[in-house]
């Protein structure tokens, strides 16, 4: 079959929200980004804006299993700045450091708006582990765009957050136990990534988020909802190993009718030939033999290329053969095998018609039980189309009466 007989056409995808999915190693980044915080706890509402803002940073892992879902695993923290009021209300001293609690930094920030007790600096230090899973809702919504330079990514998550410092004048208690100074608390996360691209390997990340804690976090119980932590930080992301999702294919195979209807031609002759053979057999065997009328037809047997392997349907005829045979014991016939010479190289031919003649003559021996005086082996090698310009007749072994 010629090369220009085949035509073979790739069609791409067209859907944009569809994509093959990777490998697990595939779609990995890193990342890093600095920024701000504010922690909104019991009193630090009565501090000054920009009192309230301290450095953070942010380190992370994750994966996108798909354009629009991944996860992330991350840590983020360093210190964050508030006061701590008078928490007594009882008689006494109201600058007495008694009466307060939390990360004291034994530093008098101010005096609490309506002119009463004093108000004392306070200073955690934290870290933040923290879980998210993550959407990106640009690829979700409108489609997936490798290139595209915006990405709106939404996330919520859950994280545990640890203080590195001891509360200098700690909660009483804390679960019902006497409290050891240190906070470790499960956190709440909900946050905004807003996700810039910069190359296909990297991207600039602006990350917003917000975190709810119990209120025990700075060691001040006043009886709220809880604590929040605000952060924001601006950094860079890296995208390992395979980055971004192929559109499937599908491949369209057509082959040229004039060269199917040529080949439908000629597998029908060969049907015909081995049909026209069947039927000459079976007239020879059903045919009366008498010393003066003994005729014997041949017998062509064709294998697979490289092949010697004998098929049922061929085991049929042998069968026939090997009867006609056994009842005329002077009848003797050749067994030749042949290869074709087109494919393979010389010495390989040489061995496969070898064996070929070897498999024929050992099932008429051995399975049928011709003797051995009736047949004689012979082999050719490699030979030139023998029948019908067709190189899968020359795969054959040939068995006829000797001369």
């Amino acid at each position: 079959m010629s090369a220009d007989s085949v035509t073979i056409t790739e069609v791409r995808n067209a859907d944009k929200f569809k994509v093959e999915t990777n490998r697990f190693w595939s779609n990995w980044f890193i990342g890093a980004g600095v920024g701000g915080q504010m922690l909104f706890s019991d009193h630090n509402k009565q501090m000054k804006f920009v009192d309230r803002v301290t450095p953070n940073f942010e380190v992370y892992v994750g994966k996108w299993f798909t354009p629009g879902l991944g996860v992330r695993l991350g840590i983020n923290g360093y210190e964050s700045h508030g006061v701590a009021g008078w928490t007594g209300h009882k008689a006494g001293s109201q600058s007495a450091l008694d009466y307060y609690r939390g990360f004291l930094t034994k530093e008098v920030y101010g005096k609490e708006p309506g002119g009463g007790y004093d108000l004392y600096k306070t200073k955690i230090e934290y870290l933040h582990g923290h879980l998210d899973v993550m959407l990106n809702l640009s690829q979700m919504l409108f489609g997936y765009n490798q290139n595209r330079f915006y990405s709106f990514i939404p996330y919520v998550g859950v994280g545990w957050i640890s203080t590195l410092n001891k509360a200098s004048n700690p909660a009483e208690y804390v679960h019902g136990y006497r409290n050891d100074g240190y906070s470790n608390e499960v956190t709440a996360n909900v946050g905004l990534n807003n996700r810039f691209r910069l190359s296909s390997a990297l991207d600039l990340n602006l990350d917003i988020r917000g975190a709810y804690i119990n209120d025990r976090f700075d060691q001040q119980v006043g009886g709220r909802w809880g604590e929040g932590l605000l952060t924001a930080t601006l950094g860079l992301s890296y995208n390992l190993g395979k980055r971004g999702w192929d559109r499937s294919t599908t491949t369209i195979t057509r082959v040229n009718e004039n060269v199917l209807a040529d080949l439908r031609n000629r597998v029908g002759q060969l049907q015909l030939t081995n049909d026209d053979l069947r039927r000459q057999l079976e007239q020879a065997l059903n045919r009366e033999v008498t010393p003066q009328n003994v005729c014997g037809m041949p017998l062509l047997v064709t294998f697979p290329i490289d092949r010697w392997t004998i098929s049922n349907r061929d085991r049929v005829n042998l069968g026939f053969l090997a009867a006609e045979l056994k009842a005329n014991p002077n009848m003797t016939y050749v067994v030749t095998g042949y290869a074709d010479e087109g494919t393979g190289s010389k010495k390989r031919n040489v061995f496969l018609a070898q064996k070929r003649a070897e498999v024929i003559y050992d099932c008429l021996v051995k399975e049928f039980g011709v003797s051995e005086n009736q047949l004689r082996k012979d082999s050719k090698g490699g030979v030139a189309n023998m029948y019908y310009n067709d190189p899968r007749c020359s795969r054959a072994v040939l068995l006829k009466i000797a001369e």
